[in-house]
């Protein structure tokens, strides 16, 4: 590929990255919110399956409108990666934003509540599972810092872009 074909696919993939980091940043703040209201739960997944269409259309509106039609898998495949990296850390920016100045402990706090519920008791018995490395595990995520919760999510983020980025390819590719 030569440079003037990468530089439409990196500005047009960085716009809507960033539309899409912006609907990871609602669908991450409907996940904070479900914890301590469940009905957000449903908002949290519609929100989740939309992101995954978004980057759908996306690329396929960018294989129809400036690839005039001739969008190769390859291209289609930097695209979603380029456009999923931009959106991990503008996802990234707005994870940290929540962690270090609006959180105060509430993901831990209701991990805690959840972990020392009585049903979980149950589930962890019911599983033969160690319940002191539970407790373990719900200790550390009270010692882990902002930019430990943000490295993890943008993490995960870029490697959830790497696995959906040749499916969003493939199928916006044959959808042409």
């Amino acid at each position: 590929m030569e440079k003037k074909e990468y530089i439409p696919i990196k500005e047009y993939a960085m716009r809507d990255g960033t539309w899409l980091g912006i609907i990871w940043i609602l669908c991450f703040a409907s996940f904070i919110s479900q914890l301590s209201n469940p009905s957000m739960s449903f908002v949290w997944l519609a929100m989740s399956i939309f992101s995954l269409g978004f980057a759908f259309i996306r690329v396929k509106k960018f294989g129809r409108f400036i690839c005039s039609g001739g969008l190769s898998f390859g291209r289609a495949w930097l695209y979603a990666i380029t456009m999923f990296v931009c959106a991990s850390l503008l996802m990234a920016i707005g994870a940290y934003v929540y962690f270090a100045f609006l959180d105060n402990g509430f993901v831990a706090d209701t991990y805690t509540h959840i972990f020392e519920s009585d049903e979980y008791k149950e589930l962890l018995k019911v599983y033969q599972a160690d319940e002191k490395m539970w407790k373990e595990i719900v200790g550390s995520l009270y010692g882990m810092r902002p930019i430990e919760w943000t490295f993890n999510i943008l993490s995960t983020n870029i490697m959830l872009g790497m696995i959906l980025s040749p499916l969003v390819a493939i199928y916006a590719k044959n959808k042409l």
